[in-house]
């Protein structure tokens, strides 16, 4: 049996799916689908989503409007501000 992976059509994520679903282009992530929430968990990975504001691209955003935590999401979730999941651009 084959990976089914999808895309979250608001955040970009990536995750399997059963093959019933795969092809199903409206599909959004658990992250984009509930409410403000202060951790997420699937399974050993444990995301911290940013609940201030955030630009189009889902990039967090500070008071000021700048970026807050720029840097590559090792997650895959743009929105995530858990350090550990962070890796810089320099």
């Amino acid at each position: 049996m084959g990976l089914n992976r999808v895309e979250c059509r608001r955040c970009g994520f990536k995750w399997n799916v059963a093959a019933s679903k795969k092809n199903d282009k409206d599909l959004l992530c658990r992250s984009c689908r509930q409410g403000k929430q202060k951790v997420i968990q699937y399974g050993d990975l444990r995301c911290e989503p940013h609940l201030g504001k955030v630009n189009d691209d889902l990039d967090p955003l500070d008071d000021n409007g700048d970026l807050y935590m720029p840097g590559v999401r090792l997650c895959g979730h743009r929105d995530c501000v858990n350090s550990k999941h962070v890796s810089s651009c320099d």
